[in-house]
């Protein structure tokens, strides 16, 4: 395809050539012409073309080169998957899990992520073997069962008021240091919201990195986790925000703050009218290997330092939804070693799909 001269490859894919609509729209990807691309593509999937599906998905998903329809980005996928492409079949495993274009189903999003693995897509094996020694460590014998993993977990109330929850050995090992590794190399200092300017920007209060995940990705061991973490803190997965992998090295800091979003400040105002209050903070910790580095509350004389896997639950607010300032806290500095934790935050309203 690639010796043919574009007046050829546009003579081809007017004929209905799949191969021929998918190099295309390449073509008018390189000029800019983003929009025409999506058409050829479009064609190309809707004739049965499995690549040019697998490729349009993504682009949906991200919003990259095509607008955010994320339905249609897990349709395309879902067709792509179908058709037998691997990498399609990673992503439908993630998209069926959270009930994204379909029903949520952990059975067949294990079936997903099997063909992606028969399919050799860089990763499944791997992240097939991370679920069946989290089902292990939970004592799961025999076949894996991802929906026996699903069930709530024994807490510890470690503070009654303002509520504080510990789980010890929420996560194994296995799926902490995959989580941790999905992170490695995308990390970016993290932002906080600015109360003077709105918006979100960096700022000296706070000085460590982090990597967020998305729909597009995610991956079945992540979704597990965070499915697992609405379980335990009894909040609806729908209201969680997109995930983040935090990571401080020796001195990174994230000095005094809330996690709630403040009613008193104007630049806030629509972004919790439209998303809701943060009511909830989950923090799971992905290694113990650091000195220092406790989650501080300083107005209650609290402060955690989590083992390996163990969760710690906060509310922001108090039983009847107001914003409880005693929940101020801090992620302290490590004196040695590095520091990675998954931080999800939990929204009073359902979020949108990013």
């Amino acid at each position: 395809m690639t010796q043919l001269t574009v007046e050829q490859i546009h003579k081809r894919a007017l004929a209905g050539d799949g191969d021929a609509q998918f190099t295309l729209a390449r073509l008018f990807d390189r000029e800019g012409k983003h929009d025409v691309a999506v058409g050829w593509l479009q064609k190309a999937a809707d004739a049965g073309h499995v690549m040019s599906a697998n490729y349009l998905g993504v682009r949906f998903l991200t919003g990259q080169a095509a607008p955010f329809a994320p339905i249609t980005g897990a349709k395309l996928t879902y067709q792509a998957a179908e058709g037998g492409n691997a990498e399609a079949c990673a992503r439908a495993a993630v998209l069926n899990a959270m009930g994204v274009g379909r029903e949520s189903s952990w059975r067949q999003a294990l079936e997903w992520l099997r063909k992606a693995v028969k399919g050799r897509h860089p990763g499944a094996a791997d992240q097939l073997e991370v679920l069946k020694a989290e089902a292990e460590f939970h004592g799961q014998r025999g076949s894996l069962d991802l929906d026996s993993l699903i069930t709530p977990m024994a807490h510890t109330v470690t503070v009654e008021s303002p509520r504080i929850w510990v789980v010890e050995k929420f996560c194994s090992p296995a799926v902490c240091s995959w989580i941790a590794s999905k992170a490695k190399g995308r990390l970016e200092p993290a932002r906080t919201y600015d109360a003077e300017k709105g918006g979100r920007g960096v700022n000296d209060m706070r000085t460590n990195t982090g990597a967020g995940f998305g729909l597009w990705n995610s991956d079945l061991v992540l979704a597990l986790t965070r499915f697992r973490i609405a379980e335990a803190s009894q909040i609806s997965f729908v209201m969680f925000e997109p995930v983040n992998v935090l990571h401080y090295d020796p001195g990174q800091k994230f000095d005094k703050h809330y996690d709630y979003i403040d009613p008193t400040v104007s630049h806030f105002a629509t972004d919790l009218e439209q998303r809701g209050q943060r009511t909830a903070t989950a923090l799971v910790y992905l290694n113990d290997a650091y000195e220092g580095g406790e989650t501080d509350f300083p107005e209650i004389g609290y402060s955690f330092k989590g083992d390996l896997g163990d969760l710690l639950v906060f509310f922001n607010v108090t039983e009847d939804g107001q914003p409880d300032p005693r929940t101020l806290h801090a992620g302290t500095p490590p004196t040695s070693g590095e520091k990675w934790v998954l931080s999800q935050w939990i929204r009073d309203k359902p979020q949108p799909v990013v």
